[in-house]
């Protein structure tokens, strides 16, 4: 995993960190910001970020599902603008006039970031907005919420919003076989019970069912037999 850094300065530091804690990342300084998005290669990464970069981290996040974002500022009331935004930072670090006093700041976030990425490589949960979590085997499909920038998940014990386009959580889930994704859906195939292409319903273990239009149903019908009826 990579560590990608704007600012010259917190390399040394990081690096010291990294060496203390033997963490499996490596730096990778760049000279701009627009250079994160040329090299950013596999992922997941990490991105050292400045507070007022928010726009590339809106670009960074659409490639990189699971990357973690970490704000560095010199202002702490700069963050307001980064809270507001729907990219899921991982920590914000308020830089201090001594970088080196910055030591235990990196060290917190660059640990949660070594956990989260053990929790989400060891899991049979799907994970969204940094710590909240469901399994697999309980989500019924996602669902786009017209114009906004959200989802809706639905599970088998509720709903919930999820700050994220649909496209992302589609290529985060592009390993499961069980998911089918058309149009402005994903769904997972395990919980479906049935599947009416005459009226366009796909029904769910429980009582949840959608409408959905014929290209959906042909799609998620096709994706049923293929996964079940060999």
């Amino acid at each position: 995993m990579r560590i990608f850094i704007v600012e010259e300065q917190l390399v040394q530091i990081t690096k010291e960190v990294i060496d203390a804690h033997q963490y499996p990342f490596d730096i990778h300084l760049v000279t701009e910001l627009a250079a994160i998005l040329r090299d950013i290669g596999e992922f997941p990464n990490i991105y050292f970020l400045t507070a007022d970069s928010a726009d590339v981290a809106w670009q960074i996040r659409e490639l990189d599902v699971h990357g973690y974002l970490i704000f560095f500022t010199d202002c702490a009331g700069a963050l307001h603008d980064i809270v507001g935004q729907y990219i899921a930072p991982t920590a914000y670090i308020v830089k201090q006039e001594e970088i080196s006093r910055s030591w235990d700041d990196i060290a917190f976030a660059l640990q949660s970031v070594f956990s989260r990425e053990m929790l989400r490589q060891n899991t049979n949960c799907f994970i969204f907005d940094n710590e909240n979590r469901v399994a697999y085997e309980d989500i019924l499909y996602f669902e786009t919420v017209p114009r906004t920038r959200k989802v809706m998940l639905h599970t088998r014990n509720g709903t919930y919003i999820i700050a994220d386009f649909l496209k992302n959580i589609k290529a985060g889930l592009a390993s499961h076989a069980e998911f089918s994704g058309v149009n402005s859906y994903l769904i997972n195939l395990n919980n479906v019970t049935r599947i009416d292409r005459k009226n366009g319903i796909i029904a769910f273990k429980g009582d949840a069912q959608i409408h959905a239009g014929r290209r959906v149903i042909s799609t998620v019908y096709k994706d049923f037999q293929s996964q079940f009826l060999h």
